[in-house]
């Protein structure tokens, strides 16, 4: 039976902060915007920098808003203490050296300054109230994607790679989350999130972007492996599910081997690519062993030639475990696997409702991606990340039966 005190007492408290999360979601999707607008090279750059500039003030004053600095889970709220005084220690070193110049990086760099604040998302409390806003935005950033399509011509979209990256990542990783918890959803929802995942998948497969198609092929895949373990039907109706997905993924194949030299010749020529290796060995041959355990700093490089054609020394890497390295060590990797790795686990086994093991399973796919590419950045991808992992701390959602969640999310939408 709902517990319906329960989701009161969420209501209430959450209703007179609703309007406060509702900003964070608009000032997300507007700094996003921004650089969005700055990646396609097609708006003046000043322009893009004040837009995404009024988007930061707004999330920086948001979470400040809705930051609730006790932590409910104690063993999250002591890690999370130490691994934040790791990341101020780092970020306190950017401002030995600050001038006007280096504060526009701050704003125009996704990578630099603003990773270290998405953190602080964890801080927002987990609840039915604020997930189902979140789904609401979920589905608005999906819409977006028709007009841009429309905007921008084809050819801008599949030249420039790192546009439809930011697009793919931007409006396409929500709609993820939505097709993980199918079952929550309206049939319009459901529809909305399936076309978008699927058009974000076809993109980046025609763009070669090789770490996207795995995450959005992971979408899929634990989204069908979540129906199918969630389902009531025979073990008959099962098998029969799953040999289904197995004949439209053998489809899917020899749809791409007939269209492989045209349609997909980018990934074709990349598949077997190794683009990484070289820039692997750069990395450890300029990392000492100090510098592993403790990391470089805010500033730290590596002598890595020939990759960029501006410079010798690069402060990102393609791989999410290498670059908290770079920057903080294998002490700032350690305390983040501290919150990740448990994290996953409470919400892919210890929890009672979809949502708790879809949250789950985003933290597990962004570990996997971590190794193609999942580097601490300021985008919806990385903040779905820390919303997802409040959500797997939270016990008030994990203890939730899945008829709990609907009538609640019913409820709510009253």
């Amino acid at each position: 039976m709902l517990n319906l005190n329960i989701i009161k007492k969420q209501y209430t408290y959450s209703i007179y902060n609703g309007n406060k999360y509702s900003a964070l979601w608009k000032s997300i999707i507007f700094y996003s915007s921004g650089y969005l607008a700055r990646t396609s090279e097609l708006f003046p750059e000043k322009l893009c920098i004040l837009i995404m500039l009024i988007g930061l003030i707004g999330i920086s004053y948001s979470l400040i808003s809705l930051a609730n600095l006790n932590i409910n889970n104690r063993y999250l709220r002591v890690i999370f203490i130490i691994y934040s005084t790791r990341q101020f220690y780092i970020l306190f070193q950017a401002f030995y050296d600050i001038n006007f110049t280096r504060i526009i990086t701050f704003i125009i760099s996704p990578y630099l300054f603003l990773p270290y604040l998405v953190p602080l998302v964890i801080l927002i409390p987990a609840n039915i109230f604020y997930t189902k806003k979140t789904f609401d935005y979920f589905e608005i950033l999906g819409y977006f994607i028709f007009p841009l399509l429309l905007f921008f011509s084809s050819e801008i979209l599949f030249t420039n790679s790192n546009f439809s990256e930011q697009v793919v990542w931007t409006l396409g990783t929500g709609c993820g989350f939505i097709i993980l918890t199918w079952a929550y959803h309206t049939n319009a929802r459901k529809l909305i999130g399936l076309l978008i995942v699927l058009l974000c998948l076809f993109i980046s497969t025609v763009m070669a972007r090789r770490n996207i198609m795995l995450t959005f092929s992971n979408f899929i895949l634990f989204s069908i492996l979540i129906i199918i373990f969630n389902s009531n039907h025979s073990i008959r109706n099962k098998i029969s599910l799953f040999a289904l997905i197995i004949l439209s993924s053998i489809s899917i194949y020899f749809l791409f081997i007939n269209y492989q030299n045209d349609l997909f010749s980018k990934i074709t020529d990349r598949i077997t690519e190794e683009s990484r290796e070289f820039v692997y060995l750069a990395f450890f041959n300029d990392m000492s062993s100090s510098d592993l355990i403790f990391g470089k700093g805010f500033d730290g490089t590596y002598y890595c030639p020939g990759i960029d054609p501006e410079r010798d020394y690069r402060y990102l890497i393609e791989n999410g475990y290498l670059q908290i390295i770079l920057k903080g060590g294998y002490i700032s990797l350690t305390l983040f696997l501290l919150i990740a790795l448990p994290g996953a686990y409470l919400g892919i086994v210890r929890s009672n409702n979809t949502i708790g093991r879809a949250a789950g399973v985003v933290v597990f796919l962004w570990l996997i991606d971590m190794i193609p590419w999942g580097m601490p950045v300021m985008n919806i991808r990385y903040i779905i990340l820390w919303i997802c992992l409040g959500i797997c701390y939270s016990k008030e959602i994990r203890i939730l039966s899945e008829n709990e969640i609907i009538k609640s999310l019913k409820f709510l939408s009253k």
